[in-house]
């Protein structure tokens, strides 16, 4: 188990060293969101419509566009560099490998919605202060269904020509229970609903999360020996 553990942290050590140096995957993923919802605040007039309506719905716009930009990232660089090859010559089982993308985008995807946050609250004048522990938990069992069906979709979409155009294919249908669900919670959390009414949505999304990671325990072997 620890050696297991020591793999998983191995390969997400690598990977947030080479954002660090780089800040490639932040600094796209951080500018496509603020540009969506740059665009969205322009086009809706909040004098006429109610922010807490239309917010909830544009910020997991910017978080599941954006969100995919990174994705798409995951396994690219390690086959354009040749990596993903020396990691499967490795003694190292295959769901660590998994474990290991998941983990570091679910950080790197966190990380940006954290300083997106701040963004949607100034531009369209929601304070989510007082909500903002129930927020936390719905924006992250959101994220992480978004990170395990995506880093799956992504080793998958690697071995493809067309990878930067088959993994949103690929994403965006097979995430939509989480959207909705994500949505519907963050726009009861807005209108002050407590996180206690919401446990069917809760449910919901959780148990897609359990089903994306299991699918991807029991497939990711195959897809990575393509």
């Amino acid at each position: 188990m620890n050696r297991y553990c020591n793999q998983v942290l191995a390969l997400v050590w690598k990977d947030l060293a080479i954002e660090i140096k780089t800040k490639e995957l932040f600094s796209s993923m951080f500018i496509f969101a603020a540009l969506v919802i740059l665009i969205f605040i322009f086009s809706a007039d909040l004098s006429v419509v109610n922010a807490y309506d239309v917010g909830p719905g544009i910020l997991w716009v910017a978080f599941v566009f954006s969100g995919a930009i990174g994705l798409n990232r995951s396994f690219m660089l390690e086959k354009e560099n040749g990596c993903l090859q020396g990691l499967m010559l490795t003694p190292a089982d295959r769901t660590a490998i998994y474990f290991g993308k998941l983990i570091s985008n679910l950080v790197f995807l966190t990380v940006m919605e954290t300083f997106i946050l701040p963004l949607f609250m100034i531009f369209f004048n929601v304070d989510l202060l007082p909500r903002l522990g129930p927020l936390a938990l719905v924006i992250f069992i959101g994220t992480l269904g978004i990170c395990a069906l995506g880093t799956l979709l992504s080793s998958l979409a690697s071995n493809l020509k067309a990878r930067e155009i088959m993994l949103p294919i690929l994403l965006y249908p097979l995430l939509v229970p989480v959207v909705i669900g994500s949505v519907r919670m963050t726009s009861l959390l807005l209108a002050g609903k407590p996180l206690s009414s919401m446990i069917n949505w809760l449910g919901l999304i959780a148990c897609f999360d359990i089903i994306y990671i299991g699918v991807s325990i029991m497939t990711i072997d195959h897809i990575l020996e393509e």
